[in-house]
């Protein structure tokens, strides 16, 4: 045998150990399985031009496993992880109802629960509304709130207080305000 075909076989003996394992990490790692194969023959291809053919199994593996999950990054990051929309165009959100929630609380509390609490928000005295707007709602800081109702931060502290303790009495117990 020639030299060219002791490589090829030691070429071909690395990949059938290894491939398996790397399209596992790969699939773990949420490389989208039409990418899989790809990403793992980028990994050899790279091992193969960089590194040594003769590194012990654990050196061999453990390079392995790094050039494998940086190129999964890669391929996440070229093909892009989440879905875009844009944040302007109402209609894109309600064309993907399956993957984008326009509300978090939707999700946590429930339309029911989200009806509650807007009318007991609304229910509330005109300086507790809108504060429990800007704090509780768009999850605003304090000094931001104190900026923008021009209140001192003692008296947001204790506004905060008293509309968590009212929306706790109208929402009830298993409800957890924060």
């Amino acid at each position: 045998m020639s030299i060219h075909e002791d490589e090829n076989l030691l070429l071909m003996s690395i990949y059938g150990k290894y491939q398996g394992l790397l399209r596992r990490i790969a699939k773990a790692l949420n490389v989208p399985d039409i990418e899989l194969d790809d990403v793992v023959q980028e990994t050899f291809i790279s091992y193969f031009q960089n590194y040594s053919l003769t590194w012990t199994d654990a050196r061999k593996k453990s390079m392995l496993i790094k050039i494998l999950k940086s190129k999964a990054i890669d391929c996440l990051r070229r093909n892009g992880h989440y879905e875009k929309v844009s944040l302007d165009e109402e209609d894109a959100v309600s064309e993907m109802p399956g993957f984008v929630v326009t509300d978090p609380l939707d999700v946590i509390l429930g339309e029911e629960a989200l009806l509650r609490i807007a009318s007991g928000i609304f229910s509330m005295r005109e300086e507790w509304r809108e504060l429990a707007i800007l704090y509780f709602l768009e999850q605003r800081t304090i000094p931001e709130i104190c900026e923008k109702l021009k209140i001192p931060g003692t008296v947001c502290r204790s506004r905060i207080y008293r509309t968590r303790v009212c929306l706790k009495k109208i929402l009830g117990p298993s409800f957890d305000i924060r």
